[in-house]
């Protein structure tokens, strides 16, 4: 999935209504995370804490946009990555190659 594809999916998906400035804040982020789990891209503070499904941490982390986006992350990955993303956000890699 590329970064226009992510857009796409996210502008299907937007409940919370964000701007398409919002939309595309997010998609580079959705793209980060795809890129971590396919590529090891180094991803900061706030998409560890969602990538480790670590909620508090997420909410914590996440600058007005994110917060209100946090919905539209959990449906990202919960059906655009493969499932054992969770094992990988916990240090527990077992994605076959």
């Amino acid at each position: 999935m590329n970064l226009q594809e992510i857009r796409a999916y996210l502008g299907r998906n937007n409940e919370p209504n964000l701007t398409p400035e919002e939309l595309d804040h997010v998609a580079m982020c959705c793209d980060h995370i795809m890129k971590w789990y396919y590529e090891d891209y180094p991803i900061g503070d706030f998409l560890t804490a969602v990538v480790r499904n670590d909620l508090t941490e997420a909410v914590f982390q996440a600058d007005d946009v994110n917060a209100r986006a946090l919905k539209l992350y959990a449906w990202f990955l919960t059906w655009n990555l493969p499932a054992d993303w969770r094992l990988k956000g916990q240090g527990k890699k077992v994605k076959a190659t």
